[in-house]
């Protein structure tokens, strides 16, 4: 059975989703779509009447009989005749992944007519779109791209919406978080990585609970952060562990967030997909492979100087795997419990399969003048993976740690360190 990490405390969770609710009605129509009742039966807000600060109020001091989500809907905002003008704007640009997905435009185009937009995630659309606007853009190409994934699968029609509202759907959990444990441009502390962990788990109870969406779609995005490997959050599921959905929609994450490289995206994401066997699914990674293969993308010629930091880079592994060594044996020695040796465990064989994966690459101990501008863009693209590989690690070790007692993660300490030593180097 997978270990879901608890959800943030409810009332927190739902203060923070209250607020980008509310805040949302100040731009948008939000009306109560039943009559909002507490848990005594008492009636706080009348259906049809849109909301408003006295209703924030009420909410403050009154627990309700059912979800607030499940009670209001928005009458403007993010429809499907505006999905359906941001995908064919989407479909229109010259980026490369719209150009790389034009073989199933016509597609997309024809099912997003069709597909079913249930009123909460219509709400939760439209509170995205008032507090985070970028939210709304990579939720219409992640949209995009299941859909395209889905049909080249050849999935029916059915699977295609499907795939598609997953996409689209995929990081509404991120509403009932801190807005400051999303910004990604500094480095997480464990409380942020706790947050930031159970986005997928809170969008997946949540549609489960206040829609009548197919059980498939949930739990797909429960598992939009998980890996083949165990590396992902937040059950840190493997193989068979993971749906079929949860797998494209892992790989369409991944995407998304290199596609926005200016140079060489979908060479890089292939790169990405393919650089440590066993994190994704071979036939999903393999979509991704066509599309960068025929793309022809121009690959930059100015890496000389990254490329001579990634050599420096990659051969810490070793540095970090004597640590990890290291600690093996103070911990043995102190005879520690078994939870605490897991978290060495798992840096291990971590760091085992980044330096086979780094081996395999065989650039091991060449002069950044010896190499090719081909040879100098995949190093530099592994340089940037081993980063991120050590961030994922740092945040996996981190929260298994505060699960120990005090003493025993002080004992960790120096491993949590080496890991955390130079992922701020891309």
């Amino acid at each position: 059975m997978l270990n879901h990490p608890s959800s943030p405390a409810p009332v927190e969770t739902s203060s923070v989703a209250i607020d980008a609710i509310f805040k949302a009605a100040e731009t948008y129509s939000i009306v109560a779509s039943e009559d909002i009742i507490d848990v005594r039966g008492i009636k706080l807000w009348s259906k049809g009447q849109a909301v408003s600060t006295a209703l924030q109020q009420k909410l403050l001091e009154r627990k309700l009989g059912k979800p607030l989500e499940a009670c209001l809907m928005a009458e403007d905002g993010v429809t499907l005749f505006s999905l359906l003008e941001s995908l064919e704007a989407f479909c229109t640009n010259k980026s490369p992944l719209a150009m790389g997905l034009a073989p199933w435009h016509d597609v997309l185009i024809k099912q997003i007519k069709l597909m079913p937009l249930h009123s909460v995630a219509q709400l939760l659309l439209t509170t995205g779109l008032a507090t985070r606007p970028q939210m709304i853009d990579h939720a219409v190409q992640a949209m995009a791209l299941t859909g395209s994934m889905m049909a080249a699968c050849k999935g029916s029609s059915v699977d295609v919406r499907i795939a598609m509202l997953a996409g689209l759907l995929h990081d509404i959990g991120e509403i009932y978080i801190q807005p400051e444990y999303l910004d990604h441009s500094g480095q997480l502390n464990l409380l942020g990585y706790k947050h930031l962990s159970v986005h997928p788990r809170i969008a997946q109870m949540l549609l489960a609970s206040t829609t009548d969406y197919p059980s498939v779609l949930s739990r797909a995005i429960g598992e939009h952060h998980e890996r083949l490997d165990g590396s992902g959050y937040p059950a840190r599921a493997k193989m068979e562990q993971i749906s079929p959905l949860g797998r494209m929609l892992a790989i369409t994450e991944v995407a998304l967030g290199i596609a926005r490289a200016k140079s060489a995206p979908l060479t890089r994401i292939s790169f990405a997909l393919r650089v440590l066997p066993g994190e994704f699914d071979l036939q999903f990674a393999g979509f991704m492979s066509d599309l960068a293969n025929g793309c022809n993308e121009v690959l930059p010629s100015d890496l000389g100087q990254s490329v001579s930091l990634t050599i420096d880079h990659i051969a810490d592994i070793q540095a970090r795997k004597r640590i990890a060594e290291k600690t093996r044996e103070q911990l043995s020695v102190a005879k520690a419990n078994i939870q605490c040796l897991e978290v060495v465990d798992v840096v291990q064989k971590r760091l085992q399969r980044l330096e086979v994966a780094w081996n395999a690459l065989g650039y091991w101990g060449i002069s950044a003048a010896d190499l090719s501008p081909n040879e100098m863009m995949e190093l530099d693209m592994a340089h940037r993976e081993l980063a991120q590989r050590l961030r994922e690690l740092e945040r996996e070790a981190m929260l298994m740690t505060s699960k120990l007692p005090p003493v025993e993660q002080q004992q960790l300490s120096d491993l949590l360190q080496c890991i955390q030593m130079k992922t701020n180097q891309d």
